[in-house]
């Protein structure tokens, strides 16, 4: 008995085999690798944009919600202030 009959001996529930995938997969045929300018040529046309756009959005919905949040905080404090004469008490930072 070789390796794959016990194992497959041992896969009893109906499961698929993970060897037959790995066997699947070993059988492909990887295409070479492109040219240099291909490859490079490539890269600036798909992958670069791609990863502008992904800071761009990052930047939109990341630094500048956090720079609405704490701008309003400070103008919240600014009316507090001009209402009440006292600047608003501080919170106590949490101990991490």
């Amino acid at each position: 008995m070789n390796g794959r009959e016990h194992h497959a001996e041992a896969r009893d529930d109906g499961g698929e085999d993970p060897l037959d995938t790995l066997e699947q997969l070993a059988a492909i045929r990887v295409p070479p690798v492109p040219a240099a300018k291909t490859f490079t040529a490539g890269v600036r046309r798909k992958l670069l944009p791609r990863l502008l756009a992904l800071h761009v959005l990052e930047f939109a919905c990341g630094a500048t919600t956090w720079a609405l949040v704490h701008m309003a905080a400070a103008l919240s404090a600014a009316v507090q202030y001009t209402l009440t004469g006292r600047w608003p008490e501080r919170r106590r930072e949490r101990r991490r």
